[in-house]
């Protein structure tokens, strides 16, 4: 198995290459669309029609960050023999590698698979039976780590802190309701959900003050590490252990088993308003609520402890042999194992917050052409270091009953972007295809040399 720590330090380097499985999880182009059965996912009040799906009804895999391949990957001068060169290469110039870089360079990545969702009409109002898959990791560095990479010897003392990455994936069932109120002008709704842990890994990097001590680097972290998969181990490194304590260093993860590993609560809660003829406004706040995760693997770092320097690398590649770019951020990752050093603390158990995401929306009907409709949502992502926030500006029409188009432009934390939607809508099927932000210009490879800003969301439901 791949190597938990080392992963996650250079996940970054590599933009996507080495990124675990960040746009939301939902499809924000779909908040206004009339015939979208998702887009309660969003706002619960927003429930509104009797459908169901399965295994098919919605799949929506999201990537946002603000940094992508480019940065860390140059072209090379042709007489060097070389086609590629990492940023570490002497050619680069620290200015033109960290003038690109952001203080905080993060990226993240989303999915949402519905396994099986039914809405019906009882009690009322419209109801809701939902199993989804979800996933959401994030991973955030900040500008100083990269400049103790690119120029150290430059200066005496870096600090690096409040960076790291975080996972949580799990299963959600959810049970809804929403129904009209005040004359039908108000709509509410809610949701409750039952979650199901099945992994969990956090990796924070609250301080590290790195100081130049003759030829070595004497390094006073503070990182905390913990994991809970499936029943699994943590993998140590023979040779390795804490002096002080003799606590055996982490390497990784090892031995995962079956079954849970925690359970949580959440809940969703929205509502929206016809203001008048042609005008409604909206709101809506989704994850409210927390996973209790058990026997949780803990790890942290020696306190004070010596690096010898980055040596353990390559800075050209041909992308022949042994040389090619993902071997050399490999061997990088070596070194950044060492920077990032985290030892054996026992098991416990952990409650985390899950990411909430709160969605205000105002939509505006043409009084002369009522199939067209203009709206503009506010997404706020409350996720700790790891929050966004977007703005995004859509017009929806809808010529024929059978057909539903949306383009919008968005603008947020990572960038802007255009998304577009269509959506077929007959007697009993639905076929949706869309997302928030295209991909732009990819390598190779197929990874983003931009900002990594990205999704793609299909489906297929049966309106009843």
């Amino acid at each position: 198995m791949k190597q938990l720590l080392k992963y996650t330090a250079a996940s970054l380097l590599c933009a996507a290459a080495t990124a675990l499985p960040a746009g939301a999880q939902e499809l924000r182009t779909s908040y206004f669309q009339q015939t979208s059965n998702f887009r309660h996912q969003m706002n619960p009040a927003l429930l509104d029609s009797a459908y169901t799906s399965v295994l098919l009804g919605n799949i929506n895999v999201g990537l946002t960050g603000n940094i992508g391949l480019k940065n860390f990957v140059y072209k090379a001068d042709p007489s060097t023999g070389y086609d590629l060169m990492t940023f570490m290469h002497p050619d680069v110039s620290a200015s033109q590698f960290l003038g690109e870089l952001n203080d905080k360079n993060r990226t993240d990545l989303y999915l949402n698979y519905n396994l099986f969702s039914a809405a019906f009409r009882a009690f009322g109002g419209t109801n809701l039976v939902e199993l989804n898959l979800r996933s959401n990791t994030n991973i955030s560095l900040p500008k100083e780590l990269f400049s103790f990479m690119k120029e150290a010897g430059a200066h005496e003392h870096y600090n690096i802190s409040d960076g790291g990455m975080r996972t949580q994936n799990y299963m959600e069932l959810a049970l809804g309701h929403a129904r009209n109120l005040l004359d039908d002008r108000l709509r509410v709704g809610a949701k409750v959900k039952l979650l199901f842990g099945l992994a969990y890994a956090d990796m924070a990097i609250n301080n590290m003050d790195i100081t130049l001590n003759d030829d070595y680097w004497r390094i006073q972290g503070d990182i905390q590490a913990k994991a809970s998969l499936m029943n699994a181990t943590w993998e140590y490194e023979e040779g390795k252990e804490d002096p002080a304590t003799g606590r055996p260093r982490v390497n990784g993860i090892d031995e995962v088993g079956a079954g849970l590993s925690g359970f949580g609560l959440a809940f969703d809660l929205g509502a929206s308003y016809k203001v008048m003829d042609g005008l409604t406004v909206s709101a809506g706040i989704t994850d409210l609520g927390f996973i209790s995760w058990k026997n949780v693997m803990q790890a942290s770092s020696a306190g004070d402890y010596t690096f010898d320097g980055f040596d353990n690398i390559y800075m050209g590649s041909n992308n022949t042999g042994n040389n090619k770019i993902g071997d050399q951020f490999e061997a990088l990752g070596d070194d950044l194992e060492e920077v990032f050093s985290v030892y054996q603390d026992g098991e416990g158990s952990a409650s985390q917050a899950l990411a909430a995401t709160l969605n205000l929306g105002a939509e505006y009907e043409l009084p002369y052409y009522r199939p067209l409709r203009f709206g503009f949502l506010y997404t706020s992502r409350i996720c700790g270091p790891y929050s966004w926030h977007e703005g995004m500006l859509s017009a929806n029409v809808r010529p024929l009953k059978w057909i539903e188009a949306t383009v919008q432009g968005n603008v947020s934390s990572t960038g802007w972007g255009w998304g577009a939607l269509l959506s077929f809508y007959t007697k009993g099927f639905n076929f949706y295809v869309g997302a928030d932000r295209f991909l732009g210009k990819l390598s190779k490879q197929f990874i983003p040399l931009n900002h990594m800003n990205a999704n793609v969301n299909v489906g297929i439901t049966f309106p009843l």
